[in-house]
């Protein structure tokens, strides 16, 4: 079997969708994309008298959601990634970074219409 290697350069705050494309791939590559898409609820945390299964499907679930988390914090250029270290759900990391990136670009081709409007 043979796994392709991606390449992702740090989102610094201009390629957005771009970023968003290649960093969906990676995580579905690291299967823990779904943890973003919330495919997988986290599961109640496991009660002192909770069975192996039990206790694995947490431990799964938590190990999954700081895998999606740090993964995405490591493809962040440095600016970026300090203001958003204090978010520490991935699915939530995500939606933040869309929120605030997306209405940023949408924005800049606003602006950039405006402009050429002008001419």
């Amino acid at each position: 079997m043979s796994l392709t290697t991606l390449t992702i350069t740090k989102f610094n705050g201009t390629h957005y969708a771009e970023w968003e494309t290649w960093m969906a791939l990676f995580l579905e590559q690291q299967q823990v994309y779904g943890i973003i898409k919330g495919y997988y609820d986290k599961p109640e945390e496991p009660a002192a008298n909770a069975t192996a299964t039990e206790q694995t499907a947490f431990q799964d679930w938590m190990n999954r959601q700081g895998v999606a988390r740090s993964t995405i914090l490591v493809f962040l250029e440095p600016k970026i990634q300090a203001e958003y270290l204090v978010v520490h759900d991935a699915k939530t990391l995500c939606e933040t970074l869309a929120l605030a990136y997306k209405s940023r670009l949408k924005l800049i081709i606003f602006e950039s219409r405006e402009d050429l409007w002008s001419i």
